[in-house]
C-alpha cells in the first residue's frame, strides 16, 4: 500500500528536484562552467518557478508578482529573458519526468496503468524564420502559425508522464507516440490508449515489443483503404481475432489472402521492417471490437488486451476513459492560460508548455490528496479543478501550511456527473496577444 502524501511532502520533493537539478546544473544549460555560476537575482530556481507560475499577465507583471514573497526588487525583462536563454532544450522535460520519479505512479487497472496518447494545437505567434509551423491560409493570403503537443497522460493518477512537441506542418502523432512508448517511466504493465488518428501498425508494434498492451479506435472499416475491410462483424456488437502478416514483398501469397497479408510500401514507415528488406515479416494478432455508442452508432477498437479479463463491455468502458485527458487540455489552455506566450522565441515557448505539464502535475497531486467528507450527499463530489490552479500556485511559492490549502481547496467542490455530454462545438482559431510587453 503506497504511503500518502501531504501537500507540504509535495512541495518539498519539487524543490528538492529543482535543488538536485540546479547541483548538476551543467546538464541544463548552453555555457557549462559559465551560465548560473555569478550571484544573480534570476537565480536556476528562480527562472523555473517563474516560468512555471506565469498567468495570462504580460511578463512584468508575472515577474512582480514572482519576486513579491520572496521581498525583493523584480529584475528586468531583459535581465529575465536573459536569464531563460541559459536553459537548454532539455532542462524542463527533464524536470517533468524528474519530478514523477519522485512520487510513482500507483494506481492501477486490473493491474494496468492505463496511458492515453492524444494531441492539441497551439496557436503561436508569428515568425516569418519558422516555415514549419505556418499553417497558410486557404486564400494564400498570409496564414497563422501551430505547433502540436502529443502528450502521454496517466488516467488514473491524472498526470503527464511525457510530451512531444511538434511544428504543425511537420505533424507526426504517432511517430512520437511510439517514442513515448519506448521510453516510457512507467514500471509494470501499461495500456496505451489513443484515438483513431493514432492508427497505424508501427505503433502497434511499439507496444508489443515492450511487452505492453494497445487500446486504438479505428476509422470505417468499411471504406476502400481500410485494411479490416475483409472482415464481417455482427449487426450488433461483437468482436474478431485478426492476424496480420507484414511484409515488403509482395508476393503471391498477398493477392489472394489479402484478409491477412498486408504488403508495407517502401515509403511507409515502420521500424521492424527496414524499407529495403524483402524477406523479413511481422506478425501482429489482436481482437477486432464492435462497439455501440449511446447515439446509436458503432466505433470501432483495435486491442491485444485478452478477451477473458476485457471482454467487449470492459473495453467500452477503458476507451471512455480516454476523455480525461480531453479534459485536461481543457484545464491547461483556459484555466492555466497555456494559450498566453510571453515571448517569440520557438524554444521559450517549448518551456513554457513543458511548465504548464509540470504544473498540472503539482496540482494534481495537491488535490488528490483532499479528502471529501462523508457527510456529502449523492451525487458524489470532487475537488474543482479550475479553483484549485490559482490556490496551488500561489502554495507553490508561498508559505502556508497543509490545513490551509486542504481547506481552501474544500470550499470549492464540484459534483461527479458520470455519463455527461455535450455537442462539440467547433470555433475558428485565433491567437492570443503576445503576453511579453507591458
Amino acid at each position: 500500500m503506497p504511503v500518502r502524501t501531504t501537500p507540504a511532502q509535495i512541495r518539498k520533493m519539487f524543490r528538492l528536484t529543482v535543488t538536485e537539478m540546479e547541483h548538476q546544473i551543467g546538464q541544463f544549460v548552453k555555457r557549462p562552467g559559465k551560465d548560473f555560476t555569478r550571484h544573480r537575482i534570476c537565480t536556476f530556481p528562480n527562472t523555473i518557478l517563474a516560468v512555471m507560475t506565469m498567468e495570462a499577465h504580460s511578463l512584468k507583471r508575472e515577474l512582480f508578482e514572482y519576486y513579491r514573497p520572496l521581498k525583493k526588487n523584480p529584475p528586468t525583462r531583459s535581465a529575465f529573458i536573459q536569464s531563460r536563454k541559459k536553459l537548454n532544450d532539455t532542462a524542463f522535460p527533464y524536470l517533468l519526468r524528474a519530478f514523477n520519479r519522485k512520487i510513482p505512479f500507483h494506481k492501477t487497472y486490473k493491474g494496468l496503468h492505463l496511458l492515453a496518447c492524444d494531441g492539441t494545437d497551439s496557436n503561436i505567434p508569428a515568425d516569418a524564420k519558422d516555415p514549419a509551423s505556418l499553417i497558410p491560409f486557404n486564400s494564400n493570403n498570409g496564414g497563422y502559425y501551430q505547433n502540436h503537443t502529443v502528450v502521454m497522460f496517466d488516467l488514473l493518477e491524472k498526470r503527464y508522464t511525457d510530451a512531444v512537441i511538434q511544428p504543425r506542418r511537420e505533424l507526426n502523432e504517432t511517430q512520437a507516440c511510439c517514442e513515448m512508448i519506448d521510453r516510457n517511466p512507467i514500471s509494470g504493465k501499461c495500456c496505451f490508449i489513443a484515438d483513431r488518428g493514432f492508427m497505424s501498425f508501427n505503433l502497434m508494434a511499439h507496444a508489443v515489443n515492450n511487452h505492453q498492451f494497445y487500446l486504438i479506435r479505428v476509422k470505417d472499416i468499411d471504406s476502400e483503404r481500410s485494411p479490416f475491410k475483409y472482415y464481417t462483424l455482427p449487426d450488433g456488437e461483437g468482436q474478431v481475432s485478426v492476424e496480420f502478416v507484414l511484409s515488403r514483398k509482395q508476393s503471391q501469397l498477398l493477392k489472394t489472402n489479402p484478409e491477412k497479408y498486408k504488403w508495407l510500401h517502401t515509403k511507409r514507415h515502420f521500424d521492424y521492417i527496414p524499407p529495403g528488406d524483402k524477406k523479413s515479416i511481422y506478425i501482429l494478432a489482436f481482437r477486432l471490437v464492435k462497439v455501440l455508442l449511446p447515439n446509436g452508432t458503432f466505433e470501432y477498437l483495435v486491442t491485444n488486451l485478452p478477451e477473458a479479463d476485457f471482454p467487449i463491455d470492459e473495453i467500452k468502458n477503458l476507451y471512455n476513459l480516454r476523455w480525461k485527458v480531453e479534459v485536461s487540455f481543457l484545464f491547461l489552455k483556459h484555466g492555466m492560460a497555456m494559450n498566453f506566450f510571453h515571448c517569440l522565441r520557438r524554444d521559450f515557448i517549448n518551456q513554457e508548455i513543458f511548465a504548464k505539464l509540470i504544473l498540472f502535475n503539482f496540482i494534481s497531486l495537491i488535490v488528490s490528496c483532499v479528502d471529501i467528507p462523508a457527510n456529502k450527499p449523492k451525487p458524489r463530489y470532487q475537488v474543482s479543478f479550475s479553483d484549485a490552479i490559482y490556490k496551488c500556485r500561489l502554495f507553490l511559492l508561498t508559505k502556508m501550511k497543509n490545513s490551509t490549502i486542504l481547506n481552501l481547496l474544500l470550499r470549492d467542490l464540484t459534483p461527479l456527473r458520470p455519463g455527461r455530454s455535450f455537442q462539440r462545438n467547433m470555433k475558428s482559431q485565433c491567437l492570443k496577444s503576445l503576453q511579453n510587453r507591458t
